[in-house]
């Protein structure tokens, strides 16, 4: 008699028959002991299982009869894959886990349930003809045949109660029509019964048609048949990616053999699962539960392809930079590259990316972000059949902060140190208190970071007097004094140029420069610049400007008429001044005049925008035209330069001081002309160093000084002429505005490439014009070599090592020794070689990369030298 056999005889013997219905009579009573209706035993194996046997419900006429059977268990001794995952609902479906057999003898399968018990050490398992998150109105399964369960335990040695030296595992069955109506609850001992030997290897056959790749994994999309076949079989799951569908294939046997095969795409790693259950000796009830696993190694798509997004963020309207490579791309019809963003009207594209005939493609592609772009899908993803690489970059914008009622005047400029904005205007100096930047006080609260409050009138001291004033006596206060340009010096002084009293014609116009810090409201004692007299002759403008080059301060003068679009006029005038600081405690006349800054050819043009902070200790500064568009550089002579670098090296305050001092300005360098028609935009807002590129804010332009270019964009703000910006590049940068009107904004800036795509900020990216493609480079050579390559690329050695290789030499096998090295390897897309020169500088290693990521066959004499390159994901800047 063989188990099923076994279980009809048993379930004829039991008396159901005699039961009353499940109708009028109260739970307790319509049920018979738990015992009588629930079979359990534990059978080791690989898993170890709890095997049930739940009779069918009891006859009746017309519609089925909702039944539960609920057995408590130990939560300690069920498999992992059964405790582990919780949800939502009170009741979690545990009838399709990984390793769970049911068998209902061709009937539909019963609900197998998982729900926290009361006691925490144990758990419910409800077995009912419904779902038992639904209740009564659930749809009822008839339920007309025995329902048999094999849950899987915890793998290992079970402990287990025994009696008697008879392990057992202790449940608490109850039986009802409703888990709110339950019998009393039996105890049920489900005992440890070995089950006859079986040659399990010989049973169960489980495995692909396929073997891995030299590198040990296989390509993405590659077909693999899991094929099985199961002697003596009862049942049998297949568990995995099989079918998106149909996560677990179950598997009915037909003669006792359960044999078949099942078509998959291995589209990444995944691991598959045969469970079976295999019946025992003749005559016995006790079954055996083996289980199988295939894994599938799969390349990840990011190992052979990759996509990087410049810049990080951007403002609504400005553009993204995509580019893309994929590699090796597996020969499939059925599955193309593509590439998704969102265009400028919001709309979502997909553009087909087609490969080459060795089955690469790579390019780049720009596009610009809607102009109201609140609910823009920032992604863009590089797509290859369900595999996919998404990048996404931050939409900045402009924070609104009100407008402010203070009576200026015309501004003048702004400037941030010492954690407040000051504002420079016509009516003099007003401050805001906006913060150092983020993060956490001495005192352990917020420091204050408010992106824009108003501006106030705030009483400014006047430092120690000096033994020689200044020849101007019974001067205004600072802060009410008319205010003619500002500039930050350091993290906690601006130098304030203000005007002295009102100019009259004829007599020279004296100006004085102090050094303000915001924080204390205390101010330098005022040195004064006599420049150029009144001309009555005609109207004219007169502008300052301010800015810092190797430790000097430069006062530009700029005269001219007030139509700047005059051209050439001989009544322009541009005259530069500098002082070192350490000239200004004296009270003396330090001032030097600058010729480089103040030729001839300077003079022909008015409107020359000073826009300085480039380099360390601010090697270099721009002047740009908004007439002729002319981008000159300015910088230290080569000598100066060097006094410099040797003053710092020495540690020597007094030496850098005397350096600072002769510091001598060598003629300009002509930059990148952006052209007279993108020029004339200059004048629609201010122009200002924004982390380490020239931003002309009203007129949507940017300097790269890096690359020498000057290029468009979209900044989100227009009306801006007349107006003054300040940044603070700090660990939280941000740029601030204020516009002629009053209206204040602001706008946090993580990269000046919000401005400018191709600013990279650190030298690895600023030394690659087109980092797109990776590689691990791995050389084999008689002796050690000094590789290079032609192009701006970057090379990091990882390794070094001797080993014996096996080659081939005009047919001989032989085995020799080689040193072994290992790089990284960055690199354009574009053609270039890469070079190992040896000890006599004649013999070279070569292997030259054609473009695309395609590489041709190693250069060289020796046949036992080799470079191989393979692709490794290149990170986004």
């Amino acid at each position: 008699m063989n188990s099923r056999s076994r279980l009809h005889a048993w379930l004829a013997i039991a008396p159901l028959a005699a039961l009353p219905l499940l109708a009028d009579v109260p739970a307790a009573a319509q049920t018979p002991p738990a015992a009588a209706l629930v079979e359990a035993r534990v059978v080791p194996g690989t898993p170890p299982t709890l095997q049930l046997l739940v009779p069918p419900a009891p006859a009746a006429e017309g519609a089925p009869r909702s039944r539960v059977v609920q057995v408590v268990v130990d939560r300690q001794v069920l498999a992992d894959a059964l405790v582990r995952d919780q949800t939502d609902e009170l009741w979690q479906d545990i009838g399709k886990v990984n390793g769970v057999l049911r068998d209902a003898g061709g009937d539909p399968l019963w609900y197998v349930m998982r729900s926290d018990a009361a006691d925490p050490a144990k758990v419910r398992i409800g077995i009912a003809n419904f779902n038992l998150n639904e209740g009564g109105d659930a749809p009822l399964i008839p339920g007309n045949k025995a329902l048999r369960i094999l849950l899987p335990l915890r793998a290992g040695d079970l402990a287990l109660p025994n009696r008697e030296g008879r392990p057992f595992l202790p449940l608490e069955v109850s039986v009802g029509i409703s888990i709110d109506q339950l019998s009393r609850t039996d105890r049920v001992d489900a005992w440890l019964e070995k089950p006859a030997d079986v040659d399990q290897e010989a049973k169960v056959r489980f495995g692909t048609d396929v073997s891995a790749s030299l590198t040990g994994t296989l390509a993405i999309g590659a077909p693999v048949t899991l094929s099985w076949k199961i002697a003596d079989c009862v049942q049998a799951t297949l568990s995995g990616p099989v079918d998106y569908r149909q996560p677990v294939l179950a598997i009915t046997p037909e003669n006792g053999v359960c044999a078949g095969s099942k078509k998959v795409l291995a589209l990444g790693p995944a691991t598959y699962q045969l469970t079976a259950e295999i019946s025992g000796e003749q005559g016995s009830r006790v079954s055996v539960v083996v289980t199988r696993t295939v894994t599938l190694d799969v390349r990840r798509f990011d190992q052979f392809a990759n996509l990087t997004l410049t810049p990080s963020s951007v403002l609504p309207g400005g553009k993204v930079r995509a580019r893309w490579y994929i590699r090796e791309l597996p020969a499939d019809d059925r599955r193309e590259a593509m590439l998704s963003w969102t265009d400028a009207n919001g709309n979502r594209r997909l553009q087909r990316l087609r490969a080459s005939a060795s089955q690469t493609t790579s390019g780049e592609m720009s596009f610009a972000v809607p102009q109201s772009a609140s609910a823009t899908d920032t992604s863009v993803r590089l797509h290859y059949g369900e595999e996919t690489i998404a990048r996404s970059f931050d939409i900045e914008r402009w924070q609104p902060a009100g407008t402010s009622t203070l009576a200026t005047g015309a501004l003048r400029g702004l400037a941030f140190a010492g954690g407040r904005l000051v504002l420079c205007s016509e009516q003099g100096l007003f401050l805001a208190d906006v913060g150092a930047g983020g993060g956490i006080g001495p005192d352990g609260s917020g420091k204050t970071n408010d992106p824009f409050p108003p501006f106030a009138r705030v009483p400014l001291r006047i430092g120690g007097q000096p033994d020689a004033a200044g020849p101007v006596a019974n001067r205004q206060p600072l802060q009410e004094a008319p205010c003619l340009a500002v500039r930050a010096i350091d993290a906690e002084r601006v130098a304030v140029l203000a005007q002295i009293d009102t100019p009259v014609p004829t007599r020279p116009a004296y100006a004085e420069l102090t050094l303000l810090s915001p924080r204390d409201q205390v101010a330098s004692y005022p040195v004064t610049l006599t420049d150029d007299p009144i001309n009555t002759t005609a109207a004219q403008r007169r502008d300052y400007q301010l800015g810092m080059l190797r430790g000097r301060l430069f006062v530009q003068v700029q005269i001219g008429p007030i139509d700047r679009k005059g051209g050439l006029n001989a009544r322009s005038s541009v005259k530069t001044f500098s002082i070192a600081e350490s000239d200004m405690p004296t009270g003396k006349a330090g001032w030097r005049n600058e010729p480089a800054l103040s030729s001839v050819e300077l003079s022909q043009n008015y409107g020359w925008h000073l826009v300085d902070g480039f380099g360390t200790d601010n090697e270099f500064l721009f002047l740009i035209n908004e007439v002729t568009g002319a981008t000159l550089r300015f910088e230290a002579s080569p000598d100066s330069a060097k006094r410099l670098a040797q003053a710092r090296s020495s540690g020597s305050p007094a030496r850098l001081t005397a350096a600072r001092e002769a510091v001598e300005i060598e003629y300009p360098t002509p930059a990148k002309e952006m052209g007279r028609e993108w020029a004339a935009a200059l004048s629609a807002g201010p122009v200002t160093n924004v982390g380490g590129v020239i931003v002309g804010l009203g007129a949507g332009l940017a300097y790269n000084p890096q690359t020498n270019e000057w290029q468009q964009g979209s900044f989100g703000l227009t009306g801006s002429a007349g107006a003054v910006a300040a940044y603070r590049g700090d660990g939280e940068p941000r740029l601030w505005l204020m516009k002629a009107n009053g209206e204040r904004l602001s706008l946090t800036v993580e990269s000046p490439r919000l401005f400018a795509a191709d600013y990279f900020e650190n030298t690895r990216a600023a030394s690659l014009p087109y980092l797109v493609l990776g590689a691990k480079v791995t050389t084999r050579t008689r002796e050690a070599r000094n590789w290079r390559t032609e192009k701006r690329t970057e090379l990091e050695k990882k390794d070094e090592r001797s080993e014996m290789v096996t080659c081939t030499v005009k047919g001989v096998i032989s085995t020799v020794p080689m040193v072994v090295s290992e790089f990284t390897l960055f690199y354009p897309d574009r053609p270039f070689e890469f070079v190992g020169r040896g000890a006599d500088r004649k013999t070279d290693v070569s292997k030259a990369h054609l473009g695309a990521g395609n590489w041709d066959a190693t250069t060289s004499l020796d046949p036992c030298e080799s470079v191989r390159i393979e692709p490794i994901p290149v990170p986004s800047p």
